[in-house]
């Protein structure tokens, strides 16, 4: 895939791989210069997984490989107890 800096030198992410990837604006990228080129990765992975009316659903086209189920439920939870306890 081949994209084109615009005038102000900056890169659009192709849809295709915003969807694959989950990135929404806003998500932290690391960019690493490496021998050959230039390497360009989410700064932290997202989760790919979202709840919708109480029910886990795939929101990207991470392959269910890359889903970590464990990590979603603890942020779920951790998430509820800020709203019930304030802690």
């Amino acid at each position: 895939m081949q994209i084109t800096l615009d005038r102000m030198s900056r890169i659009v992410v192709p849809k295709a791989i915003r969807d694959r990837f989950a990135l929404k604006p806003g998500d932290d990228m690391e960019i690493t210069v490496e021998p050959d080129g230039i390497r360009l990765r989410p700064a932290s992975p997202a989760s790919s997984l979202a709840e919708e009316s109480g029910i886990l659903v795939c929101s990207s086209e991470v392959p269910p490989s890359a889903w970590d189920i464990g990590a979603f439920l603890e942020e779920q939870r951790k998430n509820r107890s800020t709203e019930i306890g304030g802690l």
